[in-house]
C-alpha cells in the first residue's frame, strides 16, 4: 500500500537554465495516490510544458522533493506561496 504524501517538486535542465517547481496530490479515493517515492518512476508531471521540454531536451539533471505535506490543499497552498515568492509570472525566460 502507498503512503498518501502530497508533496512540492522541482524539475531543471541547468544547461538551459529551465526549470518547473510544480505539486503532486492526488484524492485518497484514487488508485493513483500521491507519494515522493514515484517521481520520475512512475509521475513525470501532468505539465505540457516539462513533457515538451522532455522531448526537446532529454530527461532533466535536476529532480528534487522540495517538502512533503500531510495535505493536499496545504500542499497547494505552500506551492502558491514559493510561485509567487519567486515572482515568477513576471519572469521573461
Amino acid at each position: 500500500m502507498t503512503i498518501y504524501q502530497p508533496y512540492t517538486y522541482l524539475i531543471g535542465w541547468t544547461k538551459y537554465n529551465i526549470w518547473y517547481y510544480g505539486v503532486r496530490f492526488a484524492n485518497y479515493s484514487e488508485k493513483d495516490t500521491a507519494n515522493p517515492q514515484e517521481l520520475w518512476v512512475t509521475y513525470f508531471t501532468s505539465s505540457k510544458y516539462v513533457q515538451e521540454c522532455r522531448e526537446k531536451y532529454g530527461e532533466p539533471d535536476i529532480i528534487q522533493i522540495r517538502k512533503v505535506f500531510l495535505e493536499k490543499e496545504q500542499a497547494r497552498i505552500w506551492e502558491h506561496k514559493v510561485l509567487r515568492r519567486l515572482k515568477v509570472v513576471d519572469w521573461k525566460d
